[in-house]
């Protein structure tokens, strides 16, 4: 679910990546918020079923820990994600 959802993230930013801050910011809203919602339901579910030190329990927990700062790449259509 995280890769895809991941996948589905940059995809979205490929197809916004020739057009105005504007729209992508629009774009964004419309479809890059959606696949965070589904990310962050997917994380929150995942991390208490996963122990901290296995590979997916850090990956898990990075995300979580940095959520902020992925969320943040939303809120405007010239920042990068």
């Amino acid at each position: 679910v995280a890769l895809a959802s991941i996948n589905k993230l940059y995809g979205i930013e490929r197809e916004l990546k020739d057009v105005s801050d504007e729209q992508r910011y629009i774009g964004r809203q419309e479809k890059s918020l959606p696949e965070l919602a589904k990310l962050k339901a997917w994380m929150e579910k995942t991390q208490p079923q996963v122990t901290s030190q296995s590979a997916l329990g850090k990956a898990v927990n990075y995300l979580a820990n940095n959520w902020t700062r992925l969320e943040r790449y939303i809120e405007a259509g010239f920042l990068p994600i």
